[in-house]
């Protein structure tokens, strides 16, 4: 080998060393978060099943159910809650929800309303506070605003690692070895080879996950910064608003989004003077939908957000995060991927971490 060769190989094998020091200290430093989130994250991939299943078995949407039901029914449950001082987030059945879900602003606490008697669900409830505390978890680290910077510092972390975890392996990608990524005897002297390969394998879901996530954690904390999304007012006022029982507000919401089903409704509360209503529009990947409809009391004045099939490219682009980094509102085998790309994460820091610590111990 020539002097000429051997210089640009020296010079490719130390930006190879600096680039491995690069990942494996920044990913001591977003290891503990990682592991939290991609724990959290995968037990909520499958957490409606995991209702229907335990709690709600024999719910089912029946096929006349429709806005017309469901506003009758809000009216009931608009006079069960009517004396509480709290707001509420009532989100509406739907075929994959058949029930009213009904969560307490003051503490956070869910109830599960059967469609067919409206009386709650009193089977194995433990589940709801356990699906509670891992969603405060996976989305702020129990920690607010501070937990939330710290999840999109390891989100962004993490995609560094994601990506000059395939640039280090690249050179290796001979040796690759459908064993490393599913052993069947764990050995830790091989960690790093389950840590390589299967990491490489799942990069493209990984990709997907941190990015989305990342995305919607950098929505939430520049909110306060950002413009308010584009809405319109309609040139007449609802009559005698006022008056109107919430169902009836609900289907004069329902006349500007006639084709949308309702998933979110808020209704006056104190400190609120206004109901506001979401929706999902028609092949909407939004589980919940981004279109909303508010209307306020008792003026009566309706101001209806942008469609969500008519606003701009990069805007429906931002709309798919969620359902793309939950798998929520998607083909069965993508939730599945999300699963699968949630628990290596979580095998991904786990391996990473112990072989940093056989390393330098």
């Amino acid at each position: 080998m020539t002097a000429a060769n051997a210089r640009p190989r020296r010079v490719h094998k130390a930006r190879d060393r600096l680039l491995l020091r690069w990942h494996r200290w920044l990913g001591l430093g977003a290891l503990v978060f990682l592991l939290l989130a991609a724990f959290s994250g995968s037990l909520l991939v499958y957490k409606q099943a995991l209702i229907k299943q335990l709690i709600t078995p024999r719910a089912d949407l029946p096929a006349d159910y429709g806005v017309a039901q469901m506003a009758l029914q809000l009216d009931a449950i608009a006079e069960r809650i009517k004396g509480d001082n709290s707001g509420y987030l009532i989100k509406a059945p739907n075929t994959e929800e058949p029930y009213w879900a009904l969560t307490r602003d003051a503490d956070r606490s869910v109830q599960l309303l059967a469609l067919d008697s409206l009386q709650a669900y009193e089977e194995n409830l433990w589940l709801l506070q356990t699906l509670a505390f891992f969603r405060h978890l996976h989305t702020e680290l129990f920690a607010g605003v501070v937990g939330e910077a710290v999840l999109f510092a390891s989100g962004v972390l993490g995609l560094f690692l994601a990506i000059s975890g395939v640039i280090l392996w690249w050179p290796t990608k001979r040796s690759f070895r459908w064993r490393w990524v599913f052993p069947r005897q764990i050995k830790l002297s091989y960690l790093m080879h389950y840590h390589r390969h299967a990491g490489t394998l799942v990069t493209p879901v990984l990709l997907i996950i941190l990015l989305t996530g990342s995305i919607m954690l950098w929505q939430k904390l520049t909110k306060p910064l950002l413009v308010p999304p584009p809405s319109s007012q309609l040139p007449q006022p609802i009559p005698a608003a006022a008056s109107a029982t919430a169902g009836q507000l609900l289907l004069q919401a329902q006349q500007q989004v006639a084709d949308g089903w309702p998933t979110y409704i808020r209704l006056p509360a104190p400190g609120m003077a206004a109901m506001s209503v979401r929706y999902r529009l028609p092949d909407e990947w939004h589980p919940n939908g981004r279109t909303s409809v508010k209307i306020e009391l008792p003026s009566g004045i309706v101001t209806l957000s942008a469609r969500a099939d008519q606003v701009d490219w990069p805007q429906r682009l931002i709309n798919q995060n969620y359902p793309l980094h939950s798998g929520y509102g998607m083909h069965p085998f993508y939730r599945l991927l999300i699963l699968v790309g949630g628990i290596t994460l979580f095998w991904l820091s786990l391996t990473g971490g112990w072989s940093f610590l056989r390393r330098h111990h």
